[in-house]
This record gives structure tokens, sequence and C-alpha cells, in this order.
């Protein structure tokens, strides 16, 4: 078996991107993990769905992962590459996948450049269904969810504030306001404008 060394891993629910992750993330040391080389299919496949792979790849990888603190435990992982890309997948007892992660660029790009002796093989797996894809950011999540909350409870007064600094122009029917406020485009400048107003008027 294949292992590869010293690594930081964010195993999380969703898959995250390396440049996604976050402070408060709880990160991996990992000590050793196996590694597996496989087509670009199936790499696609474990990426984008939840998998249940077979009984004798899940005993192969069975407390193969050390971490370098020794009071947390990952029983069932490993990592997935085609050549081209990785990804660390931390399984159930049944071999369900239950948490996956990216590694940081410099890491990854170190890997694949001595990986090529490893042998390809075949993974057995099933797809239990498909997971969803983030197209932001948890930051951009995270904004969207903040000025929706406090759009919900706003007064009068400040709601008419944040619609004169975002359109230049006095309106006092609450309908309009609101309206034209949830119809601003998500990615363009005015919205981080709102978001910035809302978060200096909120403290």
């Amino acid at each position: 078996m294949n292992y590869i060394y010293d690594i930081y891993l964010n195993f999380n629910g969703i898959l995250y991107d390396f440049f996604d992750w976050n402070k408060s993330d709880k990160l991996y040391h990992i000590k050793k993990i196996p590694i597996f080389k496989t087509d670009e299919d199936t790499i696609k496949n474990l990426i984008n769905n939840k998998v249940k792979i077979d009984e004798d790849l899940l005993i192969q990888m069975y407390n193969k992962t050390e971490v370098w603190n020794m009071s947390e435990k990952i029983s069932y992982s490993a990592l997935f590459t085609d050549g081209n890309s990785i990804i660390a997948i931390e399984f159930d007892k049944n071999g369900k996948s239950v948490k996956k992660s990216s590694l940081s660029i410099d890491e990854e790009l170190e890997i694949l450049e001595n990986i090529e002796r490893i042998k390809e093989r075949e993974i057995q797996y099933k797809i239990i269904k498909k997971e969803k894809s983030l197209f932001k950011t948890r930051k951009e999540i995270s904004e969207e969810k903040f000025v929706d909350n406090e759009l919900k409870n706003i007064e009068d007064k400040k709601l008419n504030y944040i619609y004169f600094e975002c359109f230049g122009k006095h309106e006092n029917n609450k309908k309009v306001i609101l309206d034209s406020i949830n119809k601003i485009s998500k990615s363009s400048k005015m919205y981080k404008n709102l978001y910035d107003i809302l978060k200096l008027t909120g403290k």
C-alpha cells in the first residue's frame, strides 16, 4: 500500500476548496494516510457524490491513517487521485463517505509530482446520491444570510437611510424599498455596499 506523509486535511460534510477554509475549521495534521490512484471518471464521482465503497477496500484502509495528535483517530480514510487532482475521504464503518477534504495547493502539487509510479487500480463503489455543489464561497453565503436577517427586522428610519445610500434618492414606501433592495444582484458592488452599511449600522 502507498502512503502520503505529513499533510493537513480539513474534513467536512461539504467539500470546501482550500481557499475557502476558515480559521475556525478543525484541521487534522495527518502523520500518514493511504493513497489510491484510479481513473478520472472515478475521481469525479467520488468528488461529486456520496458513495459507498466495497468492503475489501474498507478493510484495507482500516486504521491506516495516523494523526499526529494521538488522541484523535480516523478509522477509515484515504486519498484518491487520478494523477491530476486529489481528494481525501473519510468513510463510516459501512463504507459510506461521510466527510471530504481538499488539500492545500502546495501539498497537492508536491504529491502529484511524486506519484507517477503508483499503479492505477479500479475502485469498486456505488453512488448513493449526488451532493450539492457550492457555487458560492462560505464568506458569500455568510454575508447573504446576514443581509437577509438584518432586513427582516430593520427599522423604517434605518431602511430609508440604506435606500438613499444605495440608490441616491429618497423613498418612503417600505414595499418599494424592500423590492428594490431584493433586486440588487448579489454579485454587484452595490450589494457589497449594502452589506457594509448594514454591518456598520448594526454595530
